[in-house]
């Protein structure tokens, strides 16, 4: 009946992958803190000294983190507006201590806030929000479309004196469309990529709410990983013409399939339009104006609805295959934001081994089943067996791309790699910032050596950015720290911190420091800013 069901015992489950059934190894049962509780935190911190900083967590890692990601490149301005007063209407009914950061997509992904559970700053940014218009929509302010093609009497002229013209407008204006989608889907794949390596960083369930017009491509639309695609990310040519007629971009959304069901990302779509009427009685359109010549009533109204057709179902398949829910056609988003969260935020975290051990980059599906009757499930419907160690030894650079990442503002600090570091001003008479880093060693891979000694090797890097201007990075620098320890020299590491060391020249002025560090043997990582 719409109620998290909380009592569920291994027995009441059944776990099968491809038909087959698996043992259930672990099961944990999640919920969020009751009403009138207080947040549940992590061990208090002692004060630190002057000029250190720490990336010690904020929250537990069973907490369920919330993502609530803006789209304005997928939404007109129109619905932007409307999304925004939303917002502070679903802020004024969060909960105090759910953690919450904001993401906005334009050009390239935007964090605007990171985990917080203050609301009184969250409604300051969402009060800030102004939109963006999309350089990849045929209609941004949200007014109707100025078609490419003549309409009503003029079509109709061109077609009996011209037909061989008119069909080539035709054709240039369905290509230029089709180019448009193309790179909306490069945009889009792009921010997800980033996003769900940014939320690989954290343990435990992310809901990625994501407030979209429309969703340029289905993720999930294909259970097979090797689809032919080309090097221009899935046009594949006609043999005859060679126009790309034909878009496919298997390979790389199995990759951020596998991406987002590794990080534990559920995803909750939310249509950013509310409830659609005809585009007949839309202020908006110019429609009415213009009369019903050559159809022109009949074609926006199928235009709209096959639109309609393929967002929602994008969605529908994107929140079922990752564990979340699709709201559209209501005019309650910031019910829908609630709902989202609270949702996202009761579940049970069920485990096993695949029994099937050929890691073939292929789709998978799940199975779980109950012996109860009356009980709704939803889960993560299957995922794409690839071999993550396989994939970053063919592609070493992928690890240093997401360390250089975790050094961006634009990424949340991250705790999985947790360490304190002091940070030295200059001398009087110096230019040189000195950096001491103390890292929590639970989480450095250590392995032994035909020398019988325990090796490790981490990373550790510092970008400064100047605080008139944090879009660009004005110095870089980081090492690469070998260590080969005796049994005594590891147990002391073990008993303390693991020692990191770096010097950056920085000009006069004000800074903000993002400060990393990084397991090179796991490729965990931790940040902070200073």
């Amino acid at each position: 009946k719409g109620k998290a069901i909380t009592d569920l015992e291994i027995p009441d489950l059944r776990i099968l992958e491809d038909g087959k059934e698996q043992p259930i190894r672990s099961f944990v049962l999640q919920r969020p803190m009751q009403d009138g509780a207080q947040p549940s935190q992590e061990p208090e911190q002692a004060e630190l000294p002057a000029n250190v900083v720490s990336n010690a967590r904020k929250y537990p890692v069973n907490t369920a983190l919330n993502v609530i990601l803006l789209d304005s490149l997928n939404s007109n301005l129109l619905n932007q507006a409307y999304v925004r007063i939303e917002m502070v209407k679903f802020l004024e009914k969060l909960p105090q201590g759910q953690p919450v950061a904001i993401f906005t997509l334009g050009r390239k992904l935007h964090m605007v806030q990171d985990f917080i559970t203050d609301m009184t700053e969250l409604k300051r940014v969402v009060n800030a929000f102004k939109g963006q218009s999309s350089p990849l929509m045929q209609n941004p302010a949200g007014t109707s479309e100025a078609s490419m093609v003549p309409e009503g009497i003029a079509a109709q002229a061109l077609v009996s004196m011209a037909p061989q013209l008119m069909m080539q407008i035709k054709e240039f204006a369905e290509e230029t469309t089709a180019d448009q989608n193309d790179v909306r889907v490069l945009y889009t794949f792009a921010a997800l990529t980033s996003l769900g390596r940014m939320l690989s960083r954290y343990k435990g369930r992310k809901n990625l709410i994501w407030v979209s017009e429309s969703i340029p491509m289905n993720i999930f639309a294909t259970v097979d990983s090797h689809n032919p695609v080309d090097s221009n990310f899935g046009q594949v040519p006609d043999r005859n013409t060679g126009r790309n007629h034909d878009r496919r971009y298997g390979d790389q959304l199995a990759y951020l399939g596998s991406l987002l069901a590794d990080a534990q990302v559920a995803v909750y779509p939310i249509d950013a339009r509310g409830l659609i009427g005809s585009p007949l009685s839309n202020v908006a359109s110019n429609i009415s104006g213009q009369g019903g010549n050559g159809g022109m009533i009949m074609k926006a109204e199928g235009k709209q609805s096959e639109e309609l057709f393929q967002s929602h179902v994008a969605m529908l398949d994107l929140a079922d295959k990752t564990g979340g829910k699709a709201y559209y056609n209501r005019n309650d988003i910031d019910n829908a934001l609630s709902d989202g969260i609270e949702d996202g935020s009761t579940y049970y975290l069920i485990g096993y081994y695949p029994q099937n051990k050929n890691w073939d980059g292929r789709f998978r599906k799940i199975e779980v089943k109950t012996r109860r009757p009356g009980i709704n499930l939803r889960y993560r419907t299957g995922y794409f067996a690839v071999d993550r160690a396989a994939y970053l030894a063919r592609h070493p650079e992928q690890t240093d791309i997401d360390f250089s990442q975790a050094l961006n503002l634009e990424s949340p600090i991250t705790s999985a790699l947790q360490f304190r570091a002091e940070v030295n001003p200059p001398a009087p008479d110096s230019a040189t910032v000195h950096l001491r880093y103390a890292i929590d060693p639970a989480e450095i891979q250590f392995t032994p050596g035909p020398d019988n000694l325990q090796h490790a090797q981490v990373d550790c890097a510092v970008r400064a950015f100047s605080r008139s201007d944090l879009e660009k990075p004005v110095k870089t620098e980081g090492t690469k720290m070998n260590a080969a320890l005796k049994a005594d020299a590891l147990a002391k590491v073990k008993s303390s911190f693991f020692p990191c060391e770096l010097k950056v020249d920085l000009p006069p002025g004000q800074y903000l420091l993002r400060l990393a560090v990084r397991d090179g043997s796991s490729g965990v990582v931790g940040s902070v800013n200073a």
